[in-house]
């Protein structure tokens, strides 16, 4: 019996990586999902789990972006199922911050968009991020300063503006993730953007812009006006 369960997920897997390469765009969601999910549980019959998983966090997307800790809690995956979504997100991460090694100029919130929502918009934890400019406003490099808890962190303006001077970095932009979904800025936010704002003036420094990122959107203070 075994067996046949066994030879049943493997032809049905076999068919479906036959359609993936006919036309994958007629699969669906959880189809994709499901084929994705082989490469971590290889003997697994991995269709109800993606079903779940679709349940669970509502879009193939969100499934996706779905934070490591959770998908070890879905059962029959565990700890090497979230292993390989730390893989993804990182994968998706480094794809977004192409353009440190293409030394791209920053001009407007849109273009840090993608690279720190990537790194940051599905933790479930705040952290607070620096990324360095030079004079050109071209990319030295993207830093996480702290890790916070769920909904605060800690960030010291000494550390970051010594971290800018450490690089010669002409500017800095602050970046931090609001878990909750709300990218609207506190009131504790503000307060420390004006701190560091008036220090690094006294530096030398330019504070470009201060974003707040979630799994799906983001703020800028200077596009709001607040910088």
């Amino acid at each position: 019996m075994v067996k046949e369960d066994a030879a049943h997920y493997l032809g049905h897997r076999q068919r479906l990586r036959e359609r993936l390469d006919n036309d994958p765009r007629a699969l669906s969601d959880y189809e994709v999902l499901e084929l994705l999910l082989t490469y971590a549980l290889p003997r697994k019959d991995t269709k109800p789990i993606a079903k779940e998983m679709i349940s669970r966090f509502g879009s193939l997307g969100d499934a996706l972006l779905a934070d490591p800790g959770r998908i070890a809690e879905i059962p029959g995956l565990g700890e090497s199922a979230a292993r390989f979504w730390r893989t993804l997100h990182e994968c998706r991460a480094r794809q977004a911050c192409g353009a440190i090694a293409r030394r791209e100029k920053f001009s407007s919130p849109e273009q840090v968009r993608d690279m720190v929502c990537a790194r940051l918009g599905h933790l479930t934890k705040e952290e607070f991020w620096v990324i360095l400019v030079d004079n050109q406003n071209r990319l030295i490099s993207f830093e996480r300063i702290f890790r916070g808890t769920v909904d605060q962190t800690a960030a010291y303006p000494r550390e970051i503006l010594e971290l800018a001077l450490r690089h010669h970095a002409g500017g800095l932009i602050l970046v931090h993730n609001h878990p909750g979904g709300n990218p609207v800025p506190s009131s504790q936010d503000k307060a420390l953007t004006e701190t560091i704002a008036r220090l690094a003036d006294d530096l030398g420094l330019r504070l470009l812009d201060h974003i707040v990122v979630t799994s799906e959107t983001f703020s800028s203070f200077r596009a709001q006006g607040l910088l």
